[in-house]
């Protein structure tokens, strides 16, 4: 068919066809002649597709690109049912942390942690600064996050004291990256093809609750543990004392 056919049978204007070929979400037409270009049933197929996804599930381009890609690919279900997902996740966690957004130079202030200190520790995902059309902002958690670098200092871990730098705090970020990237894929892949995205929001946000528990305790007893071979074998483990 020609464009003016795909216009009538999608609803969907010619500039905004071009557009969503030139951005990968259609799929280049048939060009037999220079100038002639011709569309079929799946051109027809992926623009009401991307026309549900915008009215129904009102999704950014970027998330629809991916989801008409697996769905090209015939691994659409695997995703649809957790798109948005994390929306869903937030209001059933009850987090203990009372703190609401802030602008990042409050934090400063509040915390006495310089904003080049705060920047140094997102270079490398400790916190993440939201870039807002108002300015740049700490989400509730980030905020707590300097807060207890705040605290940690306080208490005695700092460079003048104890050579704890920033830099030390990268470890935790690399171990809590690899979970979360194990978690959310063995999640997704074990329940995407048959729970709905209601109950799966449900789900993880027991299974981060149960998780958020054995954590600390798994950690307390390694640590006691590895004190007591320190303690017994009277040697450091060389590669982990390393600063």
């Amino acid at each position: 068919m020609k464009m003016k056919e795909l216009e009538r049978e999608t609803g969907v204007g010619r500039e905004t066809i071009r557009f969503y070929i030139r951005e990968g979400l259609l799929p280049e037409p048939e060009r037999p002649k220079r100038n002639v270009a011709t569309y079929g049933r799946e051109h027809v197929a992926r623009l009401k597709l991307i026309r549900k996804l915008q009215q129904e599930r009102f999704l950014p381009l970027s998330i629809i690109k991916t989801l008409v890609e697996a769905h090209a690919e015939g691994r659409s279900r695997e995703l649809e049912a957790f798109v948005g997902l994390e929306k869903n996740v937030g209001p059933l966690l009850s987090e203990s942390i009372s703190h609401a957004p802030q602008k990042l130079d409050d934090v400063c202030a509040q915390t006495n942690i310089g904003i080049d200190d705060i920047r140094d520790l997102a270079s490398f995902g400790y916190v993440t600064i939201d870039a807002r059309e108002d300015g740049e902002w700490l989400n509730r958690r980030n905020v707590r996050l300097v807060e207890l670098i705040g605290e940690c200092r306080a208490a005695g871990f700092t460079d003048e004291e104890a050579s704890y730098r920033n830099e030390h705090f990268r470890i935790y970020v690399q171990m809590m990256d690899a979970v979360a990237k194990y978690e959310v894929s063995l999640f997704y892949r074990n329940l995407a093809s048959r729970i709905g995205s209601q109950e799966a929001a449900e789900l993880a946000a027991r299974g981060i609750r149960l998780v958020n528990e054995i954590l600390p305790i798994l950690r307390t007893e390694k640590l006691i543990r590895e004190m007591t071979r320190v303690s017994e074998s009277g040697m450091l483990d060389e590669d982990s004392s390393e600063g």
